[in-house]
């Protein structure tokens, strides 16, 4: 049976924009399980992994796909009577249907970009960096030296001119079973990945943090049952964030979630699903990762409706972040660059606010793109919108604070940092459009 709690794709993926052209289009809400035939694919949490949970699986003519024994989960493939069996073995504290999240890709539309050429740099064009005073940080002596992002995402192009230096190809890796390539399946993961950490090269775009180092993490890959959908198991984004705290990276970045709605799963499915992300995020934290997430682009209040969650950013040590832009750039650079963006998530979860971008010009000006966040794509430079931006220039100032504390640095340290730096907006004090504040970089690595 389809299972119908979890709905939503990638955060921030409602509006993309290529420098030759532009898309929108909505997250797919469809979520199914992933079969194989009459078996299908299960999450097992466990208090403790039997040691003989192989052999047990095989007896019942099953598959044990993979095991993270670092947070207790094992992904199992059996029928219904084998999952049954497996499920009466000591320490099983629950057990779910490895869930896949459908993507639709976008066609792109041809619009002009009469200012933009091809042999332009488009520093000019990255209002975003100016919001968090990002070049001030960087006149500082701060650009991310030393410190490594892992970007959970749909891959990173590594050999594109403005990242190639900066992405580490050794410790990069697809958790998708059938695509073992580096190879990025969307322009998202690239366009993360570059507002962190394109490099200051004298070339396209430059990111918050342009000496730091990037990991990728391929957590979505193309659907092999239908080449027009970009899926990712809910396993995948767990062995993800596990790689990447063994890894030892200093920050995580996730600019991707769904939700979790009560009223539409029995409560212990839902709250097993929640404690296993739970444990994943909690698990890099106490690596000592920090690990920031997209909020997510639905307009949705979480004060105004608890009975659902969006995940990871509502849970655990992770941080919870909102997205800002400026409507009109184009014509009045000097316009208000921290409006609240018209389709952020919102409510007491939000724990910083970042540049994410608008478009609410969209239709009405033909230059409604500007006020999007202009960053890198495989082969080129793509406008882009949502929390998915906001997130990663919040990774970046993370990277630059800790390359300003000597390279090492608590969690809670970087927090602090981030909190005692970040600028003010909206109502005095913690709101929940902001948070604590827009992150600014100049002030969270001077002393």
């Amino acid at each position: 049976m389809r299972k119908r709690w979890m709905i939503g794709v990638m955060t921030a993926m409602a509006l993309g924009m290529l420098l030759a052209g532009c898309s929108l289009f909505e997250p797919a809400a469809s979520v199914v399980p992933m079969s194989r035939g009459v078996t299908q694919q299960y999450i097992l949490e466990f208090a403790r992994i039997p040691g003989d949970l192989g052999a047990t699986v095989e007896s019942v003519g099953g598959a044990l796909v993979n095991v993270l024994e670092a947070i207790g989960v094992a992904v199992i493939e059996a029928d219904d009577a084998g999952i049954q069996e497996i499920g009466n073995l000591p320490g099983v504290v629950s057990i779910l249907p490895n869930l896949a999240f459908d993507l639709e890709v976008p066609e792109a539309v041809e619009l002009s970009t009469e200012s933009i050429g091809d042999d332009e740099t488009y520093f000019g064009l990255q209002w975003a960096l100016d919001a968090i005073d990002a070049p001030e940080a960087w006149d500082a002596g701060y650009t991310g030296e030393g410190v490594q992002v892992a970007i959970l995402d749909t891959g990173v192009d590594d050999t594109h001119p403005d990242l190639t230096g900066n992405v580490n190809v050794d410790d990069s890796i697809s958790m998708v079973p059938w695509d073992a390539t580096l190879t990025p399946v969307h322009w998202h993961g690239t366009h993360v990945a570059g507002i962190v950490a394109a490099a200051d090269n004298q070339f396209g775009v430059i990111g918050v943090a342009p000496n730091a180092e990037i990991v990728s993490v391929k957590v979505f890959g193309i659907d092999p049952d239908d080449p027009t959908q970009i899926i990712g198991y809910f396993d995948w984004t767990l062995e993800g964030i596990v790689y990447a705290a063994d890894l030892g990276v200093d920050v995580i970045n996730m600019s991707l979630g769904g939700y979790v709605a009560h009223w539409e799963t029995p409560a212990n499915e839902a709250n097993a699903f929640i404690n296993l992300v739970r444990k994943a995020v909690n698990y890099a934290y106490q690596k000592g990762v920090v690990v920031v997430c997209s909020a997510g682009n639905e307009s949705w209040n979480g004060l105004g409706d608890s009975a659902v969650l969006h995940v990871p950013s509502d849970i655990g040590n992770g941080l919870c972040v909102s997205a800002t832009g400026p409507v009109g750039w184009a014509y009045d650079p000097g316009t208000d660059l921290d409006l609240f963006a018209s389709y952020s998530n919102y409510g007491p979860q939000i724990d910083f606010a970042a540049p994410g971008g608008d478009a609410q010009l969209y239709d009405v000006d033909p230059f409604w793109y500007y006020d999007m966040v202009l960053n890198c794509s495989p082969g080129g430079f793509t406008f882009a919108a949502g929390t998915s931006q906001a997130a990663p220039h919040v990774a970046g100032v993370a990277a630059l604070i800790i390359e300003a504390g000597g390279g090492d640095m608590k969690p809670s340290h970087v927090l602090r940092e981030l909190r005692a730096s970040a600028d003010d907006l909206g109502k005095p004090g913690e709101d929940i459009y902001y948070g604590h504040g827009r992150v600014n970089a100049y002030q969270a690595v001077m002393p």
